[in-house]
């Protein structure tokens, strides 16, 4: 980085300058080539910082767990710097795909909550129908048709990462916890106990996803570390 700044702070100083693979002459005659030079070496701080803030949060998902403040502590220095240097350049991108695996881990907790209240909620209701039934089952295909409404009801979101990346998770656990909720009480007259909290953190997170990019927050970096420890 500091080999990138020197760069752009004394390119000008320069009659001729090679390394990094490029090569160019800067005469008077030739402000394209410094120009072009100048968006190439963009490119390669881009793609550097990238893989600097992507390296930390990988890298935390296969250790002690993510520190999202120390990340997002990196991810605004190194765009400070460039900015302070004078370096034009889109992060966009970067600030999306950190944001991916900051919605994940701030909605995890929450989703995980739903997913286990209705896992209850189903065990609840399959003693409900063991204690209808008997032992031994005399009614054989009652007792599948109800076995076969409590299938139905959904309980785990499969694969959630990869459904984040397409999917809003949170809006997928909100859906999920809603079917669960009145297939319970219609089929088998069960309540479905939800977490208030943990449903008013999902629409905040729905809310969130949808109006892209996060603006970052204490509390959010709270929500997102429980998921590791």
């Amino acid at each position: 980085m500091a080999f990138l700044s020197f760069i752009y702070s004394n390119l000008s100083r320069f009659k001729r300058f090679k390394g990094l693979g490029f090569e160019a002459e800067l005469w008077e005659d030739k402000q394209k080539e410094a120009a072009d030079l100048i968006e190439r070496l963009k490119n390669v701080v881009s793609i550097y910082t990238h893989e600097t803030v992507m390296n930390d949060v990988l890298r935390g998902r296969f250790s002690d767990g993510v520190r999202w403040n120390n990340t997002w502590t990196l991810f605004n220095n190194l765009v400070s710097q460039h900015d302070v240097l004078g370096q034009k350049i889109d992060f966009s991108s970067l600030k999306r795909d950190v944001d991916s695996y900051f919605l994940f881990d701030m909605c995890m907790p929450a989703a995980s909550a739903v997913q286990i209240a209705i896992e209850n909620a189903k065990r609840e209701a399959r003693q409900k129908i063991d204690t209808e039934f008997g032992t031994p089952i005399r009614d054989a295909a009652g007792y599948g048709a109800r076995i076969a409404k409590l299938n139905e009801i959904t309980s785990r979101i499969e694969e959630p990462f990869t459904l984040s990346k397409s999917r809003n998770l949170a809006r997928v656990a909100i859906d999920m916890a809603a079917v669960a909720r009145e297939k319970l009480k219609s089929h088998f007259e069960i309540d479905l106990p939800l977490d208030q909290e943990m449903l008013d953190r999902l629409h905040a997170i729905e809310s969130l996803y949808e109006n892209r990019p996060v603006q970052v927050t204490d509390e959010l970096i709270l929500w997102a570390d429980r998921w590791h420890h």
